[in-house]
């Protein structure tokens, strides 16, 4: 996971600076919902805040509204790793198997 931050419009047509996390080909899986402040604990991070704020305007400005949506169809969407129909006592075998693997392939 990366994070950057980027520029958000919303509804009442206002601008705001957030922070944005992305998988690695960029699709956004959350944002902090809190727009950022411009605050650092030393002139050389205030700088490089500056920096990173600056760079956020050469993106497309987010709609906060679009951002949403997507997110909620992302989160209603089962990820791949997940094991559908599996009873509690169906994983913990499957996890002593695994478990009984592992300690007879250390022995």
């Amino acid at each position: 996971m990366i994070w950057t931050y980027r520029v958000f419009r919303d509804r009442q047509g206002r601008y705001s600076i957030r922070e944005v996390f992305c998988e690695g080909d960029s699709t956004i899986i959350n944002y902090d919902k809190t727009p950022v402040s411009l605050m650092g604990a030393s002139l050389e991070e205030l700088m490089q805040l500056v920096q990173w704020f600056k760079e956020a305007f050469d993106l497309p400005v987010l709609s906060l509204e679009s951002i949403d949506e997507q997110l909620a169809i992302h989160e209603a969407q089962p990820s791949p790793d997940y094991r559908d129909g599996l009873s509690i006592d169906q994983v913990m075998a499957e996890l002593a198997a695994d478990s009984e693997t592992l300690n007879h392939n250390q022995s």
